[in-house]
């Protein structure tokens, strides 16, 4: 379940992020994997943010799967904050540019997809696991949502054919 729930996360933080981005006038593909089910967050979750962050941040909400996302704008960069419904922070999450990845995690991705274009990259932290870097590829033939952990271990998520 838990993996479930990360995925459909991260897969809404990279929808977003390429929505969001210019691919150089590709279309990245069919790309409806999470839903939000809700904008109204539960004061508990709120009231941690602000405690967290300051009552004076500009912050939009998401709720999807019983998880709240904050995502606002800390010194120009977009920052998400996880939640779970009691108040606890699940994770942290941010795009990145595929530059700043760590050495390891470039070249492991390099090496898998090195004919592809990265369409996006999102960094995802929680105290449970090792760092993770998500990233959606389009490469000649498919459109693929894959992570690497900060050891360079590459898992994909999903694979679309492109038409």
């Amino acid at each position: 379940m838990k993996k479930n729930v990360i995925f459909l996360l991260i897969a809404f933080a990279t929808l977003n992020l390429t929505a969001r981005t210019p691919a150089g006038g590709m279309d990245p593909g069919p790309a409806v994997f999470a839903k939000a089910t809700g904008t109204k967050v539960s004061p508990l979750v709120e009231a941690k943010f602000k405690k967290q962050y300051g009552p004076i941040v500009n912050v939009s909400w998401k709720i999807i799967e019983d998880v709240s996302i904050a995502t606002f704008n800390e010194d120009g960069i977009q920052r998400d904050v996880y939640y779970y419904n009691d108040g606890e922070t699940f994770g942290f999450g941010k795009p990145v540019a595929k530059d700043a990845l760590p050495k390891v995690v470039s070249e492991s991705l390099n090496k898998r997809f090195g004919e592809g274009i990265f369409l996006a990259v999102y960094e995802f932290k929680t105290s449970e696991s090792p760092t993770r870097y998500y990233v959606r590829v389009m490469t000649p033939r498919h459109t693929v949502i894959a992570s690497a952990t900060e050891f360079g271990d590459i898992t994909v998520y999903q694979k679309q054919k492109i038409k």
